[in-house]
């Protein structure tokens, strides 16, 4: 009779933990399933994903991600701050990249966010440089590296360099240099 007992008791502590993880899981797989379907990719037709990504069921998902699946609603305060700000970071990131300014040029810091390459110091301080032409293009990359750098907490492992990139060319950003181009 004990041994049916604790053998109860271990089913039961092993499902009652299993279960937060499931619920996260099922809840992470969505929201990157709809992020991933939202916004601009390497890859992608910039294009077509930029208006992709204004159609009412992402607005949705952009105001409430957490209402995609039901399972979002088991899990716990910091599993749901941390994916809410995933999607704020990709939502932010996809507005610089998908903004198109009057001369149907996008933003230059936009272009670098979806590259495949390795990207460069240089490449990185010649979009924030060219960034500055522009009063939209330079608020967008303002809120999306702002964005990025107040995420870093909920990533695992977030690149000291582009990092302290980040950090400067958001100063240069705010700088004078830049608000009077």
């Amino acid at each position: 009779m004990k041994f049916s007992t604790a053998l109860f008791t271990l089913f039961a502590v092993t499902s009652t933990l299993a279960a937060p993880l499931a619920s996260f899981e099922k809840c992470k797989s969505q929201i990157l399933n709809i992020t991933s379907a939202c916004t601009a990719e390497v890859g992608e037709d910039r294009e077509q994903a930029c208006v992709d990504s204004l159609s009412k069921k992402c607005q949705a998902f952009f105001v409430n991600p957490l209402t995609v699946e039901e399972e979002c609603q088991n899990i716990n305060e910091n599993e749901k701050e941390s994916l809410i700000q995933f999607v704020k970071e990709k939502h932010a990131d996809n507005n610089l990249y998908c903004h198109m300014e009057s001369d149907g040029q996008y933003c230059p810091f936009g272009d670098i966010l979806i590259t495949t390459k390795q990207l460069t110091e240089q490449d990185f301080k010649k979009a924030i440089t060219s960034t500055c032409q522009s009063k939209e293009c330079t608020r967008l990359t303002i809120e999306s590296i702002q964005t990025t750098l107040s995420n870093t907490k909920y990533q695992k492992a977030s690149s000291d360099l582009y990092l302290k990139w980040y950090k400067e060319g958001l100063a240069y950003l705010k700088s004078e240099t830049c608000t009077k181009a």
